[in-house]
């Protein structure tokens, strides 16, 4: 007998072979037991998750005859087995993207609706449903919403947006996930054991990766790491097959990313270069391992394995880095389509990390000029990396920093990093900044000097170059900034000026106080840090309680509204104190309609017993009999008596009237809510006419020939 692939030869025969997809198969399994079966079903998913397993190990439920319609076929029955080979007469199994047209979906149809002839149920099996046309599927949408009884229909695709919606509204639809790698590597351990193959289990961690989810593509990959281990599968052979990188080359990447070591770095690089790994495999493993890594800085330090380099660099890169380097990588992988090649697309992101490492910097050699004498042994080993105060957020997973050296051997010892002191402070500590503002101090000398070096070769008219100009024996000649003399003490910019000139004394009297500094902060860093996990919070506690002042969202909006709070409350006073009745209504606390309707009327007459109210048509649909009720006790509580109100509506007056001039209608007929409009009104122009004769606004006119918007004036 002919060798059958492993995908073929341990393609599950039950439900409960299956791997993973449990609510599928419970879903599935229920309705044959309790006889609830829909005429379709749609089986959705990425390649090789089971999609068309699962439906032949339904239709073999529908029609084993030994248990009838059931979850669990024999398996033994003449239906099964020939349901298993392939050669059921009454599952019919259909090539969708190699019958596209809609003849073919028309022949299909014309056999519907002849009975099963030898099992229980007649299964239409088509899979890559979504490559019919467009018409194919226009035929099938009868027959698929009422076929016969005797007829289910099962559809399978790996894109089910492709499809129509009204094929999706008719099925019942099941979408199958893509498998875990932990899945995938048990059930290739099951079969190797079955099949009495030698593994290593790193190898089938490796295949279930590079499976992406998908069992047949994890079997596939077997077949030929076996091929190629000569009937062993090796994760060597796996590494040379799939072009993997070994497992410990990402950590090593990480030590040396991690140390600001670019020496090592490059190693590491060129190990892999060795080996023929895959370059965008390499940044994917060092990002995989910076996530494991930073989730490692969030458990509890007693689930963090100190033995591991995970949890070794977990204790000692700060949770800030570890986001860097991470971005860094991520950035790299999408650029390396576009560099020269891949291996320099990869190197340039990890010498892109390594060169904005935050804990290091790369020393160079200042430039020497006459006032600054040479120092031969600032010189030497100019790339070596220099050690700097580092003010990041502290791991507190429990790191127990190890007691730093001694101060005799700080002069001597090499400034690179050790991964076991590279925990920053919980907070800036005063050591730290002084030390950070020293170093500032020290860039802007050497700058300052830079530029009084150019400016001075510039001047030389015998175009001597710089080494010439750095023997002669002072800079006294250069000219210098005269600030005027203020009464105030001298600010920080000023002091920075005043260092700037070429003085050795300041020179040697910074560099001692980064010294002290540097030892201070040393000394601290022996404090024991504590903590179970890392949280962000401000390494500076007093900036979080800096005021941020008003948002220009909230300035926008002021600007928008006509009327804001703070005018609307002086409206209302004005009112009450010109208006009696704009008092009453204040002081009655009415709401809502009830206030709506009170502003919108006036006093027509009033006495001891009665208060009549004159309301204008237009407004006549604010009087209802709750709202006047309601408005009628709370004047009654206000006045402490007795009082019947009376709403009369009012039409409009004639105008210019000879018994009754303008002025005097206005006064009569006032609502309350016309009062506070009128009261606008004059505060508006009485603010333009204020803004108008302004004398810095009449300045901007007059010498910039501006133009005043007064209608975008308002008052407040």
């Amino acid at each position: 007998m002919s060798y059958q692939v492993l995908a073929r030869k341990w393609r599950p025969k039950t439900f409960a072979e299956v791997v993973g997809q449990q609510h599928v198969l419970t879903a599935l399994a229920n309705g044959l037991r309790e006889n609830r079966l829909h005429h379709a079903y749609l089986f959705s998913g990425t390649r090789g998750v089971g999609k068309t397993s699962i439906a032949r190990l339904f239709a073999k439920g529908l029609n084993c005859l030994t248990n009838g319609v059931t979850a669990e076929p024999c398996g033994h029955c003449e239906n099964c087995r020939a349901i298993e080979q392939g050669n059921f007469i009454d599952l019919i199994e259909i090539d969708a993207a190699s019958r596209t047209k809609v003849e073919d979906t028309r022949e299909l149809l014309d056999n519907v609706q002849y009975k099963p002839v030898q099992g229980r149920y007649k299964v239409y099996l088509i899979d890559e449903v979504h490559m019919l046309s467009r018409h194919s599927f226009n035929a099938l949408l009868k027959t698929l919403e009422e076929p016969p009884e005797y007829v289910k229909f099962l559809l399978a695709t790996t894109d089910p947006h492709k499809l129509p919606i009204t094929i999706l509204s008719r099925c019942m639809q099941f979408h199958l996930k893509a498998l875990e790698p932990q899945q995938i590597a048990q059930h290739l351990d099951f079969i190797l054991r079955e099949e009495k193959i030698p593994f290593d289990p790193l190898a089938l961690d490796k295949l279930a990766k590079a499976a992406q989810g998908s069992i047949r593509d994890s079997l596939s990959l077997t077949d030929q790491a076996i091929a190629m281990g000569n009937g062993e599968v090796r994760s060597d052979v796996v590494n040379q097959m799939l072009g993997l990188i070994d497992e410990s080359q990402p950590i090593e990447i990480l030590y040396a990313l991690q140390q600001g070591n670019g020496e090592k770095l490059m190693q590491a690089i060129e190990a892999v270069a060795q080996k023929a790994g895959d370059w965008d495999e390499l940044l994917k493993d060092v990002a995989e391992n910076l996530h494991q890594i930073a989730m490692q800085q969030l458990m509890p330090r007693a689930n963090i394995d100190d033995a591991s380099p995970i949890g070794f660099l977990a204790k000692h890169i700060a949770p800030q880095d570890v986001q860097f380097f991470y971005q860094i990588i991520v950035n790299g992988r999408k650029e390396l389509a576009l560099a020269p090649n891949r291996r320099v697309g990869a190197e340039m992101a990890l010498l892109r990390a390594l060169a904005f490492h935050p804990k290091h910097i790369e020393a160079t050699p200042p430039i020497q000029t006459a006032a600054a004498p040479q120092n031969p042994t600032s010189a030497q080993n100019p790339s070596q990396p220099v050690a700097m105060p580092v003010i990041s957020q502290a791991i507190k997973s429990g790191y127990q920093p190890e007691k730093s050296q001694s101060k005799a051997g700080l002069g001597n010892a090499q400034p690179v990093a050790n991964p076991t002191q590279s925990a920053a402070p919980r907070s800036i500590s005063a050591a730290a900044a002084s030390a950070l503002s020293a170093l500032d101090d020290l860039d802007k000398i050497e700058k300052k000097k830079l530029e009084l070096t150019s400016d001075q070769t510039e001047t030389e008219k015998s175009g001597a170059n710089l080494k010439s100009f750095s023997n002669q024996p002072a800079l006294s000649r250069v000219p210098v900034l005269d600030l005027p003399p203020k009464a105030e003490p001298q600010t920080r910019s000023a002091q920075l000026l005043a260092q700037a000139q070429p003085n050795p004394q300041n020179a040697q009297q910074i560099e001692s106080t980064v010294n002290e500094n540097e030892t201070e902060n040393e000394d601290e860093s022996e404090q024991e840090l504590s903590g179970e996990t890392y949280r962000w919070e401000w390494s500076n506690p007093e900036l979080a309680q800096v005021d941020s002042g008003a948002r220009p969202s909230d300035i926008k909006a002021a600007l928008l509204q006509d009327i804001t709070p703070e005018l609307n409350a002086r409206l209302i006073k004005l009112a009450v104190e010109q208006d009696p009745w704009s008092a009453l209504i204040e002081e009655s606390g009415v709401e809502n309609l009830v206030k709506e309707l009170a502003l919108n009327t006036f006093i027509l007459s009033q006495n001891e017993q009665q208060l009549i109210l004159g309301l204008p048509a237009k407004q006549k649909h604010l009087n209802t009999p709750k709202t006047s009720a309601t408005l009628q006790k709370a004047l009654q509580k206000v006045l402490g008596e007795p009082l019947s109100v009376e709403l009369q509506i009012v039409e409009p007056t004639e105008q210019n009237t000879e018994q009754q001039t303008a002025e005097q209608q206005t006064k009569v007929q006032q609502t309350a809510i016309e009062l506070r409009r009128q009261i606008y009104r004059e505060l508006r122009e009485q603010a333009r006419h204020d803004i108008s004769q302004d004398p810095k606004i009449k300045l901007l006119e007059k010498e910039f020939n501006a133009q005043l918007d007064l209608h975008s004036v308002k008052p407040v």
